[in-house]
This record gives structure tokens, sequence and C-alpha cells, in this order.
């Protein structure tokens, strides 16, 4: 089972701006991190293209557990919606997918 964003996110086609996806809740132990990155992509919802522009990516480390990913997310289109899915191993063999919605509007 892989989480999905609770909130809409929204940048202006403009932007570059950073990005999170958090793990936490999906890890099986308090000593359990994520130890890759598999892949981020993106895609238009409802289509298959995407011109996002996603960079510079990495596991955030600090207090507690190292259970969230970062990215910096740049250029899209105005009105329209993506998802961003990231795909990570963790320190306990588990495969972990995360999903995410981001709308670009010039509001």
């Amino acid at each position: 089972m892989g989480v999905t964003a609770k909130e809409r996110l929204c940048k202006q086609p403009g932007e570059k701006r950073l990005f999170s996806m958090e793990f936490n809740h999906l890890m099986i132990t308090s000593s359990e991190i994520i130890s890759g990155i598999n892949s981020i992509i993106s895609n238009n919802v409802g289509g298959t293209g995407t011109d996002l522009i996603i960079s510079q990516s990495g596991i955030v480390n600090g207090l507690g557990t190292s259970s969230r990913v970062q990215m910096w997310i740049a250029a899209g289109t105005t009105g329209t919606s993506y998802r961003v899915e990231t795909l990570v191993t963790t320190t306990s063999g588990q495969i972990l997918e995360g999903d995410g919605i981001l709308h670009v509007t010039d509001r």
C-alpha cells in the first residue's frame, strides 16, 4: 500500500520550488529509514505526458527517522494538475510508493 498526499500542492509555472514526500507512517519499526530513491516521475492527471522538471532529489536526514524525500520541481503548464510518484527502498527491504498531486496555477 502506498501513500497518497492528503493535500493538493500548488506552484506557479515560473517557480522552482522544494517539495517533500513523507513515508514515516509506513515504516515497520522506529529504526527503519529510507535507504534509496528508486525513481521520481510525473505525469499529467488524466494523461501520460509531463513538462515538469524534477531535480536534485534526496533523502532528508534529521531528527527521528530518515523517512522523507525532497525534490525540486520547476516548470509546468498553467491549469494543469500533475501526479508525482516517488518510489523508495527502506532498510527493512520494503519498496514504498508515494503519490502526490501538484497543480500549476498563475494565481
